[in-house]
């Protein structure tokens, strides 16, 4: 059995948004026992002295695209699966450079990726996957170019691109297991438009059998489903179905949002327009989607202080692809312009925990929690900036009992 002490540490408490100094932190292997002012130790345990600094649970993301190499998802169908999986490898392990102990992906990477990450093959955050995503002919998610029929080859449709086409309730049913068979731990939905598809972003897409298909087959085997979706019209339709989280939620006007509070989370991704306005250029956007993506910025800040008015619980995700994934850590910055550091650190930690579904296991450190934890210079209830620089100023990362990073 191996263990790690961590001493003199200021433990940042992200449910309360406090600290508390002086205390010990007690890892047997990928586990935390014990938290307190002083604590047991095996005589042939690993110390580390924090140095008065922060200890905080590890950041999670609650959407990401591991396998978007590239922002053309037809391009990205046709890309090989190896190249496409060694470029994953490489974007998890800077993820879990940037101080992210857990991901969530939001369609594209499948059960064998999350499996490599588990048995250490390389760095990378804990992965919760949801296979491909699951989209309308036609609609937001549908990337084939006419008159294509599939993406990618059939044999490698779980290595190529990040969803697939289903229509009927049948058809979702079946793709919903398959995509749990293949080692889903959740289920996606391109439940409305989006900046850059077919469809306006307004649209809802998949109709209320589709979508409480999915969710009855997804809950039936100890599942849940996200969903992407903008607006008023489409978030409702989710939530009626049963869908857990709401990704994204722009457009949602308040008197949605106190429909939906207490019975799904909205997980916001404002980074992912911010960094594509700056990029636009190579991302080839239009001038009107330019302006569109412009709008649901702003937007999307409002519906931060819509959702947190109405008791909404916001995770935090972020939503990069390709060209824009370095910017992961942008989403804080972005959000603490309407919000406290707190406020924006409990989403990113305790908010995203119970939405996966590992309340009290993620986000917290607290005995039986995992090992996942950080050591940073700086306080992150004042100063959320230190994240900033590529995660610089994280001296320790501590992932699942393992120390993937130590500069103290």
């Amino acid at each position: 059995m191996s263990e790690i002490v961590i001493t003199n540490a200021n433990v940042l408490d992200t449910r309360t948004g406090s600290l508390r100094s002086g205390q010990q932190i007690r890892i047997q292997d990928q586990h935390i026992v014990e938290v307190g002012a002083s604590v047991g130790k095996a005589s042939d345990a690993r110390t580390i002295d924090a140095g008065g600094r922060v200890v905080m649970p590890g950041l999670i993301d609650a959407h990401i695209h591991v396998m978007a190499a590239v922002n053309d998802h037809a391009r990205l169908a046709k890309m090989s699966p190896y190249l496409v999986a060694a470029l994953a490898k490489n974007a998890l392990s800077d993820m879990l450079r940037r101080g992210f102990t857990t991901a969530r992906d939001a369609g594209g990477a499948e059960g064998g990726l999350s499996d490599a990450v588990r048995l250490n093959l390389f760095p990378g955050p804990r992965l919760f996957v949801p296979g491909l995503a699951l989209a309308n002919t036609g609609a937001q998610g549908d990337f084939r170019a006419r008159p294509e029929e599939i993406l990618g080859c059939p044999t490698c449709r779980m290595t190529r691109s990040i969803s697939r086409i289903v229509d009927g309730p049948d058809n979702v049913r079946l793709a919903v297991r398959e995509e749990i068979m293949s080692g889903a731990h959740h289920i996606k939905l391109m439940a409305s438009g989006g900046n850059t598809g077919r469809t306006p972003i307004h649209a809802a897409h998949f109709t209320p059998d589709e979508q409480r298909a999915a969710v009855e087959e997804a809950v039936g085997l100890g599942r849940y489903v996200m969903a992407h979706a903008y607006g008023p019209v489409a978030i409702r339709r989710c939530v009626d179905a049963g869908v857990r989280t709401i990704e994204h939620g722009n457009l949602i006007d308040a008197e949605t949002a106190r429909y939906i509070a207490g019975k799904a989370y909205v997980v916001p991704t404002l980074v992912t327009y911010e960094a594509g306005l700056e990029y636009s250029e190579k991302l080839n956007y239009t001038p009107a989607t330019y302006e569109q993506v412009k709008m649901v910025l702003s937007r999307g800040l409002e519906a931060l202080r819509i959702c947190r008015d109405a008791g909404v619980k916001l995770g935090l995700g972020t939503d990069l692809e390709g060209v824009v994934m370095h910017c992961q850590l942008r989403e804080l910055a972005i959000r603490s312009r309407v919000e406290t550091p707190a406020q924006i650190l409990n989403s990113a930690t305790v908010v995203n925990a119970e939405l996966l579904m590992h309340e009290g296991k993620l986000g917290e450190l607290i005995p039986g929690a995992f090992a996942d934890l950080l050591i940073v210079d700086g306080n992150p209830l004042e100063d959320l900036s230190l994240f900033q620089d590529d995660g610089r100023n994280i001296r320790v990362t501590i992932k699942d009992g393992h120390i993937f990073k130590q500069e103290v």
